[in-house]
């Protein structure tokens, strides 16, 4: 424990500005800047540990060892002095009493002087140990029975508290460790996150390190094991060795949920039944596909190896040989509705629950460790003061300070054994004290502290290497005689009840749209899985990014729930008789679905092709060809649109597109066209005639004409005859 006082130093400090101050009056300066530099130079106080030694536990008839730390953060040199031991005469009464005495409370209890040590000078930054031994023949130490005695360390004038167990018997005690990943939205982790976690530094190889060899009963998350074989011959090495110890050692252990979700809020949601992982198979296969543009809808889709079925699940989740029915829901959850729902669901069911979420706990008094409700239901109550005081050892920032709250923790665990009689008791470790929370991306992983496994370590041995304590197995503790609780009635939280209650309609949208895969549990196995790590009890000590990660579920629920369906289509002008209508299926899945496309008119003018088969290629829009046929008429008529899946589930909205139907426009066209090209014919024939005709005509002619001079030409004198005269020859 420890305590600052302040030094005598620090007031000569404070009046030290004074003078200055004055001469800055005097010449009507402000005193204010000096008085803040005085304010500023104050020195950082002396730090004062003491630790009793062998985890705070004194021994009938053996010496008492104590050590002193005095830590001198300042900058000047803290000037040596003795240290002077003093302890309690008499016992103190009870845990309320001890926490006043570490908290310094109770500055008049009964003590005397039991040892000096000399401490050197401190240098700044510096710190200095004081180790004092108490003989065992010391008159303080020959008469102390039982009980739980204060220790005092006085050096100058500063002083530090801290506690000695003295024990007749060792009390019977079982620790509850859990081995849990750090909360993540991710329904599994990522091999990335697998490799950092299990890593010689890693979360979960401290937690598994601090574990082997202990009695410690292992909480264990399946979700860790699963994640690590769902990835096969592609998981970490570190990640499958880890699995390999997880599995060889030899302590009691149990299964959480999957996610270590937590079923308090279920039931307070009025879930029929708690969540179970469906399936994990669409992690195993993760599919990349190439989208093939604008493919037939009778074309095989791309390659995608979703056939996963061998991946059994039971096996995935196998955490080694586990005590069933065990639930362990957020504490202070647990009420009677909570005991009840989960007694109903399994007969067998045993829930963990604080003692401090119990009536009987309630004032901070011990609960057994083996305890049943009124109504039957069985339990198995954690000490909340003693598991809190171990924590904190886990917490601790110096090794100086862990073992300060070791024997703190010793203290507690007495004073919780003496309470429950003859009954053992049972501590947990809190799951915020064993791993760290993912930031936002969840594919990176907070650095833990580099000495996890040392905290850890100091934590389990407070139960398994004190003399005080006698380990308990599971079993042991199951077997003891219950002792009655009544719960305590708490006020759920609202925004995690309200959250498990929207789990079902969202799961519901996303089974309809994935009827259309080849695997549906491909899909449904991811949500689930993502559903019941969002409830993870990690979450609780992180309401701000638990509300971001909530959202963020439901974002994506909904969008996979709307992945498939038809692009909504444009009107569409219809002027020929027999036409392709173009419908686009849009599929944002990462594999391809099979639909099946109906098409209904709402007007008999049109025939349509009643159904098509759709094979829709991953993440890409997929062009399907209706063959329509237009019947006698003209109008706009509309034609419903709706994809049905394999069971005749209606896949996404239905859509409608208007057709303008002018289809007889093509053959008033050729009618058209056929008569002109008729007239156009015709009248060639006519012109080709007419044109053959008149030659014919223009040659009779020619001919009548020549015919008919020929005789005028011998009627007129006989001018052709060789006898007849010439005009010469009359005038000759």
């Amino acid at each position: 424990m420890t305590t600052d006082l302040p030094r005598g130093q620090a007031l000569r400090r404070l009046l030290a500005p004074l003078p200055a101050a004055a001469f800055a009056v005097l010449v009507g300066l402000s005193c204010a800047t000096p008085a803040h530099a005085a304010a500023a130079d104050e020195e950082a106080e002396p730090q004062l540990t003491v630790v009793a030694s062998t985890r705070g536990v004194v021994h009938s008839g053996a010496s008492l060892m104590a050590t002193v730390t005095i830590d001198n953060p300042g900058t000047e040199v803290l000037d040596g002095a003795n240290t002077v031991l003093q302890l309690g005469t008499q016992p103190l009464a009870d845990r309320t009493a001890l926490r006043s005495w570490l908290a310094g409370t109770d500055p008049d209890l009964p003590l005397t002087s039991v040892g000096v040590g000399a401490a050197a000078d401190v240098a700044p930054g510096q710190s200095d140990s004081v180790g004092i031994t108490i003989p065992a023949d010391n008159d303080a130490l020959q008469g102390l029975g039982p009980g739980v005695y204060p220790l005092r360390a006085q050096y100058g004038e500063i002083s530090a508290q801290t506690v000695v167990v003295v024990s007749d018997a060792p009390e019977p005690v079982a620790l509850v460790m859990p081995i849990t990943a750090p909360a993540t939205a991710s329904g599994l982790l990522s091999a990335d996150q697998l490799a950092a976690l299990t890593a010689p530094e890693g979360i979960l190889t401290a937690q598994l390190d601090a574990a082997s060899a202990t009695s410690a009963i292992l909480a264990v998350d399946p979700a860790i094991p699963a994640a690590i074989r769902v990835l096969g011959e592609d998981a970490p090495l570190s990640a499958v060795e880890w699995l390999d110890d997880l599995m060889l050692l030899s302590n009691d252990r149990f299964a959480l949920q999957f996610g270590d979700a937590d079923m308090a809020a279920q039931v307070q949601a009025g879930l029929p039944a708690l969540l179970q992982p469906l399936s994990l198979e669409g992690y195993a296969a993760a599919p990349e596909p190439t989208p093939t543009p604008s493919p037939s809808p009778t074309e095989s889709p791309a390659a995608v190896d979703d056939d996963t079925s061998a991946l059994d699940l039971a096996a995935l989740l196998e955490i080694g040989e586990a005590t069933p029915s065990l639930y362990w829901p957020a504490p202070g959850q647990a009420s009677t509705a909570v005991f009840d729902a989960l007694a109903a669901s399994d007969p067998e069911a045993v829930v963990l629950t604080p003692s401090d979420a119990t009536t009987e706990g309630a004032a901070g008094k011990a609960v057994p460790g083996s305890a049943a409700t009124a109504g039957g239901a069985a339990a198995l109550v954690y000490d909340d003061g003693a598991s809190d005081a171990l924590g904190a050892v886990v917490t601790a920032a110096t090794e100086q300070e862990r073992a300060a709250a070791t024997a703190t923790a010793t203290a507690e665990l007495w004073f919780a054994g003496r309470d429950a009689g003859t009954a053992p008791v049972m501590v947990a470790l809190d799951r915020g004290l064993t791993t760290a929370p993912f930031p936002g991306d969840p594919e990176t992983v907070d650095v833990p502290p580099a000495d996890l496994e040392a905290r850890l370590s100091a934590a389990v041995d407070v139960i398994g290497l004190s003399s005080v304590i006698d380990p308990l197995h599971l079993d042991e503790l199951m077997a003891a005689a219950p002792a009655t609780i009544t719960p305590v009635e708490s006020a759920p939280d609202a925004e995690r009840v309200a959250f498990a209650q929207s789990i079902p309609a969202g799961e519901e949208h996303v089974a309809t749209i994935a009827t259309a895969l080849e695997n549906p549990a491909v899909l449904t196995g991811i949500v689930r899985a993502e559903a019941l790590q969002a409830l993870g009890a990690g979450w609780a000590a992180q309401p701000a990014a638990w509300a971001e990660v909530a959202a963020g579920f439901a974002e994506r629920t909904g969008k996979r729930g709307t992945a498939v369906g038809i692009q909504e289509p444009a009107p569409v002008n219809l002027l020929a008789a027999n036409t392709d209508l173009p419908v686009w299926v849009r599929n944002d899945l990462p594999w391809p679905v099979t639909v099946t496309l109906r098409a209904k008119t709402s007007d008999p003018r049109l025939d349509i092709a009643d159904t098509t088969q759709v094979i829709a290629q991953p993440r890409s829009s997929t062009a399907v060809q209706v063959p329509v046929e237009a019947r006698v008429g003209s109008g706009n008529v509309d034609i419903e649109l709706t994809l049905i899946g394999p069971g005749g589930e209606i896949i996404g909205p239905v859509q409608t597109v208007e057709v303008n139907v002018r289809a007889e426009w093509e053959t008033i066209g050729v009618v058209i066209l056929g008569a002109l090209i008729v007239g156009l014919i015709g009248t060639g024939i006519v012109r080709t005639v007419l044109r053959r005709r008149k030659p014919a005509a223009s040659g009779d002619e020619s001919a009548t004409e020549r015919g008919l001079d020929a005789p005028g030409a011998a009627d007129s004198g006989g001018s052709g005859s060789p006898d007849a005269p010439t005009e010469g020859d009359t005038h000759g």
